[in-house]
């Protein structure tokens, strides 16, 4: 009997893809440079020694120009980004179709990482406002990483949701002020009619 075929993620090869032979992955022994820059990322934090290697080795250097999309809101996802230069605008569409800025990141910030955790289409468009030099690690990269270094990519994982639930906290935290500034407003409103 033969062996089962594999499915999901699991039965994708990089190789296959188009664009494989064009990654610049990080190749050889990572400058110290670069091992200082990702241990200042949170994202990477608790990973040192092999573990982090294994990281460095999975991740790959991308350029964008000042006005590029580096992805759209409701488009398919599977990459995370890690700026090391240049800046990035956060855009999210409005009830009427109009590109609301959210945040402006800067280098040592992530975004994208959602893709890595849920199968939804992204959330917004980021946009490049200076030249953008990026690592990205894929999906396909995260499943490599666990076949490699489970214990990388456990910290790796519960870094991406301590930093999306600090990003619900500030979020949660907007809304309620949002909420108490436009409360506050109807009452004064309220007030000046009864007046």
């Amino acid at each position: 009997r033969g062996a089962s075929p594999r499915r999901g993620i699991a039965a994708f090869s990089l190789r296959a893809l188009p664009f494989f032979s064009q990654l610049r992955r990080m190749k050889g022994k990572p400058s110290p440079a670069l091992v200082s820059f990702l241990r200042k990322v949170p994202v990477f934090g608790g990973l040192e020694g092999r573990s982090l290697e294994h990281m460095i080795a999975l991740l790959e250097e991308r350029s964008f120009d000042s006005g590029e999309h580096i992805f759209n809101e409701g488009e398919h996802g599977r990459t995370m980004y890690v700026l090391r230069e240049g800046e990035v605008e956060v855009l999210r569409s409005s009830s009427e179709g109009q590109q609301v800025p959210i945040v402006r990141l800067g280098p040592g910030e992530t975004f994208g990482e959602m893709a890595l955790v849920d199968l939804e289409p992204r959330s917004a468009t980021v946009k490049v406002l200076r030249p953008a030099l990026t690592y990205a690690l894929t999906i396909l990269d995260l499943y490599h990483l666990y076949q490699v270094d489970t214990y990388a990519y456990v910290i790796f994982l519960q870094n991406v949701c301590r930093m999306v639930s600090r990003r619900l906290r500030k979020a949660d935290r907007r809304i309620a002020e949002f909420l108490s500034a436009l409360s506050s407003a109807a009452d004064r409103s309220v007030k000046q009619k009864a007046a």
